[in-house]
């Protein structure tokens, strides 16, 4: 084996690390846009914040519905009384 060899293993070493470093990089600039990507897709956001709230909604109704009959009494009598509130302003 000549010092040639051991230069040349060397290199080849070098390189196969390079290599898998910018497969690496490549990976991760991936994911990173990716993410940049989901943050900014304001549809795809809507729909997850929706679906969410449905499941919430149906966790509820089924764990506990008299919470879920509770919370519309009191979405209706603050909407009756803003109604009553904005009316008496008006005149």
């Amino acid at each position: 084996m000549t010092a040639d060899d051991s230069q040349l293993s060397h290199k080849e070493r070098q390189l196969g690390e390079l290599r898998t470093d910018i497969e690496t990089t490549r990976e991760k600039l991936a994911q990173t846009l990716d993410a940049i990507e989901d943050r900014l897709n304001v549809p795809k956001q809507a729909k997850q914040v929706l679906g969410r709230a449905r499941e919430s909604f149906d966790r509820i109704s089924t764990d506990n519905p008299v919470v879920l009959y509770a919370a519309a009494g009191v979405i209706a009598v603050a909407a009756v009384g803003g109604l009553v509130v904005w009316r008496l302003v008006r005149r």
